[in-house]
Order: C-alpha cells, then structure tokens, then sequence
C-alpha cells in the first residue's frame, strides 16, 4: 500500500468514526429528549390534575355556602312576609270598621276607632319600611301604594269624625257624609283588588305559584272586618 492509499484509509475511517458518533449521539439525545419530554407531560398531567380537583372543591364549597345563604334569606324573607301580611290584616280590618256605615251597641266611638285605624297604618308601615329591603322593588310599590291608598281614606273621612252632625251646616254635612260614602266605596271595592294582587306577589315570591302569570284580573275577595 503506498502513503496516498494510506492516507485515504486514515481519513475514510475517521469519516466513518465520526459518522457513527454522530448518529449515536443524535439516537441517544433524541431517547433523552423523548424521555425528558415524557416525564414533563406526565408532571404537567399530574399538577393539572390537582388544580382542577383543588378547583372542584372550590366551587362546590361555594356553592354549598351559596345554597346556605340562599335558604337563610329565603326563610328571612318568608318569615317577613307572614309577618307584614298579619299587619296589614289588621290595618285593614281596623280601617274597614271605622268607615264601615254599620255601627253596633257598645263598640267604641268613631274617634276611636279612627286613632286605631291610624295606629295600625303607622305600626304597618314601620315594619314594612325597615324590611322592605328583603322584598323586590315591584312589590315595595305595591304595598307602598296599598298603604298610601287605605290610609288617603282614612284619613279623608277622619277629618270629620270629630264634628258632631248637629253643629254642621248643611253644605259641610254633605262633605262628611260624601267622604264617608268615598271611603267606604275604597275600601270595600278598590282595597280589596289591590290586596288581592299583592297576595298573589306575595304567593308568587314564596314561590307558591309560578312565576308566568296571565292577564286576567285578580277577583275581588271580601274584607270581613271579624
């Protein structure tokens, strides 16, 4: 073999080395890499895992206490209602007897039962006002003006109560009488409608009744003064 066929085997074998370490190198930064790769995926897997099951849990303490504090309001609330609608019972029954045209033997004087009215009304509207945060807004004015309405004729007809009918001229004997007759006609055929469709608010929110409700008219109830 002469020094140029020497000289080639040399460098054809380094080629040869080199290219092999080169593959293998390649190989075996390609398994580390894949493997690398592998353990990352699984780590990553494996804290997503957590979070979501820390997440979980999250939400279903929230929404254990958002049930909780749901169910005290709506007891809060229900305990509200039943409690205004003994009150306003009792204002109206009160209001109702004193315009009533009926009077029997030993019941109290007009004048009486006119501050009863009125104190009924003030007690009524007291509470509501300082609950009214627990009732929605729709039916804050319907009881607002129910209140407004029962205590407008009252008051209407109270003014009079205090003049004896024998000491009125003609002229203001025809206005008490023309209050009176008003107020009566309020109480017995207006309060009545207006009370009904707050009950049935008040059924609605209690969830008594369902929530679509058509557009027929409530029918009047009596408003028995017993």
């Amino acid at each position: 073999m002469n020094a140029w066929e020497t000289i080639l085997v040399a460098f054809g074998g380094n080629a040869i080395l080199l290219t092999v370490l080169a593959f293998l190198s390649k190989s075996l930064l390609e398994k580390l890499f894949a493997r690398d790769t592998k353990r990352f995926e699984t780590d990553l897997q494996a804290k997503a895992d957590v979070a979501i099951e820390h997440l979980r849990s999250q939400f279903q303490i929230q929404g254990i206490e958002h049930q909780v504090r749901f169910s005290r309001l709506h007891e809060k609330r229900a305990e509200v209602i039943a409690e205004l609608y003994g009150l306003l019972v009792l204002a109206l029954w009160e209001a109702e007897s004193f315009v009533s045209p009926i009077e029997w033997v030993g019941e109290p004087n007009k004048q009486e039962k006119h501050q009863t009215a009125m104190n009924k009304l003030v007690e009524l509207y007291r509470y509501f006002d300082q609950h009214r945060i627990y009732l929605p807004e729709q039916l804050c004015e319907s009881l607002d003006q129910l209140i407004k309405e029962v205590r407008s004729n009252v008051i209407n007809f109270g003014v009079w109560v205090k003049y004896r009918d024998e000491t009125l001229q003609e002229h203001a004997a025809k206005n008490k009488q023309a209050a009176w007759d008003a107020s009566w006609k309020a109480i017995k055929d207006e309060i009545p409608l207006a009370r009904s469709r707050l009950e049935n608010e008040f059924r609605i929110l209690l969830g008594s009744l369902p929530s679509i409700q058509t557009n027929e008219q409530p029918k009047s109830i009596s408003n028995s003064s017993g």
